[in-house]
């Protein structure tokens, strides 16, 4: 019949086109991302542990590997594999199938583990962490960090590998070689320090790559909050511009061993040259492994700050202050502050020891053991 033919513009007929038209977009996106032939080069991505679907499609969207988000997520959830997808890091090829990608990202690393170090590791803290992550000895770590032909061939300018073992995350199969695993970090740290010292900052005429990450390994201990990073390498880097002593305490509780909840003031008379109380300027290296946040700080200070002190709150920040008067003053604000919140708490006087940080030319000597801090910060206590 000639009412009943098929006509392209009639409105349902329009609507069912358009609709089979979005179908085959979606299907092109969803099939044939970037092509129809997959390149051959693979690209690298990372996907965090709890990382959430939106973030995957994401990383995927800014290294080409698929164009919609939307149909990612989409498919991702009609398949129920959105919640099984797993963390590690991939070798992908740009043109591959989005069902392709899930299927890689469901079944996993195929073996490989993947390793997340964190900001401030010291070399043996990072060797435990390999030791129970992958099984790979910590003395076959460590040993491999302090091997002088692994440093001659890597160009390390120090005894050990301590503050150039970058912290990420890292895919290893369980069992890989410490030599590999410090080689491959290394050159991490290599990469970061050459991008950042691609920005022309003038610290760089100042200090050396080495002196760098030794300026920044120590920003990273001290730092408790990212927004005083700049301000406190700053700081330190104004003290050594005057020869004044670093007295950083980080620098002391790596001379003892690692890390410590708290210093006494006998501790600040060990004898080594890693203790900044006692010696002047920068250490010989670094006191643990800074990462990229740290070492733009040493590179990028606070600008024009004429700091030289500071002394924590006990909330992860600090006072900062330009003259010795003015850090006493805050100083002793602090003392009195604590000292009346531990009365009003019912605790004895003494325990305000823990928190006295006395100003320069004051002799520590208190009778011991008594606590010379409570937190890792710059004081003067001499």
């Amino acid at each position: 019949m000639k009412g009943s033919r098929w006509h392209p513009f009639r409105p349902r007929n329009l609507a069912a086109l358009l609709a089979v038209v979005a179908l085959l977009l979606v299907a092109r996106d969803l099939f044939f991302p970037v092509g129809f032939r997959p390149d051959k080069q693979p690209t690298v991505i990372l996907v965090p542990q709890g990382a959430s679907l939106d973030s995957i499609a994401a990383e995927l969207r800014s290294h080409g590997l698929i164009k919609s988000p939307f149909a990612f997520a989409l498919l991702a959830r009609l398949s129920g594999v959105d919640r099984t997808l797993k963390a590690g890091q991939y070798r992908m090829h740009r043109g591959e199938s989005v069902l392709a990608i899930l299927s890689t990202l469901k079944k996993g690393m195929s073996g490989e583990d993947l390793v997340t170090i964190p900001e401030g590791l010291t070399l043996k803290d990072i060797a435990r962490v390999y030791e129970r992550q992958l099984g790979v000895p910590a003395d076959s770590f460590v040993n491999a960090a302090s091997d002088t032909a692994v440093l001659h061939a890597l160009d390390v300018p120090a005894p050990t590998l301590e503050g150039y073992l970058f912290p990420s995350s890292y895919a290893f199969l369980p069992g890989t070689p410490a030599e590999v695993i410090v080689r491959r970090m290394v050159g991490e740290t290599r990469r970061v320090l050459d991008e950042e010292l691609a920005g022309g900052s003038p610290v760089a005429a100042e200090l050396s790559p080495h002196q760098i990450l030794t300026m920044a390994s120590i920003v990273e201990a001290e730092a408790a909050r990212p927004e005083e990073r700049e301000r406190i390498a700053a700081v330190y880097l104004n003290r050594l511009r005057k020869g004044m002593r670093l007295q950083a305490d980080p620098t002391v509780a790596y001379a003892l061993g690692g890390y410590r909840e708290r210093l006494y003031y006998s501790d600040l008379r060990v004898d080594s040259p890693y203790n900044t109380y006692r010696n002047a300027g920068l250490p010989p290296g670094p006191i643990g492994n800074p990462g990229r946040a740290a070492i733009h700080a040493v590179l990028w200070p606070t600008p024009e700050s004429h700091e030289l002190f500071f002394v924590a709150r006990g909330d992860g920040s600090h006072i900062f202050n330009v003259s010795a008067e003015a850090h006493e003053a805050a100083r002793m604000a602090l003392k009195a502050a604590r000292a009346a919140a531990h009365a009003s708490d019912g605790a004895a006087a003494e325990s305000t020891a823990a928190v006295l940080h006395l100003p320069a030319g004051r002799p520590a000597t208190p009778p011991q053991p008594q606590m010379a801090s409570s937190d890792t910060s710059h004081k003067e206590k001499r």
